[in-house]
């Protein structure tokens, strides 16, 4: 089918779409707050995106796929309360550990449907190759006040990578799930940035919205209506699996 990349939603199925409208007005509102924060029900907020995309994501028609797309959002909820919640002891490791996890679900889910590098798009190759150089780059920046947490955020880093690099190989519809993820490689390097490097200009609303546009385009590219035979062949391969 041919898609618009500006108009995500309009791909989705009908019982998808609403849940994801919601999800986008509640990622627009928690952005708005932001100028309030921190607020006593900000965790329950920020989670409220990943929930209402849950809810779109328990109607995605491939079961295999299904599984490991509700895994993912289950855990970035949980890690958005623990990074939202500054009270929470290690809160900050425990949220990096919900979104490693999370991480490795959207993994499992794009490898399976991967191509062979000669069907792989050339700004795919590309941006695989930018994606791991990147990583090395920002690792090697983020070392001197990493302390402790040297071992927990390279092994971070190289998951994140290679779910960039599996959403980038991915034989689904439109652009909107790669660039999704690649997305996610930007909002999570900002939070590094912030973390270990230093504070940046209106860093709390950079963070969040390339955060929220890359869950929702990964969630729009995973749940887009597919031909028949895209669908059939994906329903075929995760019986076979």
């Amino acid at each position: 089918m041919t898609s618009n990349f500006f108009a995500p939603a309009a791909a989705l199925p009908p019982e998808v779409r609403r849940f994801w409208w919601l999800a986008a007005v509640a990622s627009a509102a928690y952005a708005l707050a932001l100028r309030g924060a921190p607020y006593a029900d900000q965790p329950v907020a920020k989670a409220l995106m990943c929930a209402l995309l849950l809810f779109a994501a328990l109607y995605h028609r491939v079961p295999r796929e299904r599984v490991w797309l509700c895994a993912a959002l289950i855990f970035s909820g949980v890690g958005d309360v623990l990074l939202a919640s500054p009270t929470v002891a290690q809160g900050f490791v425990l949220g990096l550990g919900a979104f490693l996890l999370a991480h490795l679900a959207y993994f499992m889910l794009f490898w399976r449907l991967r191509r062979r590098w000669a069907q792989v798009p050339g700004w795919h190759r590309v941006a695989i190759v930018l994606v791991w150089v990147a990583g090395a780059l920002a690792y090697a920046m983020y070392w001197p006040g990493m302390g402790e947490l040297k071992a927990p955020v390279a092994c971070y880093v190289i998951v994140l990578a290679m779910m960039a690099s599996a959403a980038l190989l991915a034989d689904l519809p439109g652009e909107w799930a790669p660039v999704g993820a690649l997305l996610f490689t930007v909002s999570d390097a900002l939070i590094g940035t912030t973390r270990f490097v230093g504070a940046i200009p209106a860093q709390e609303y950079a963070i969040w919205i390339f955060y929220a546009l890359a869950q929702l385009l990964l969630a729009a590219g995973i749940m887009a209506m597919r031909t028949p035979p895209i669908a059939q062949a994906a329903e075929e391969h995760a019986r076979r699996v």
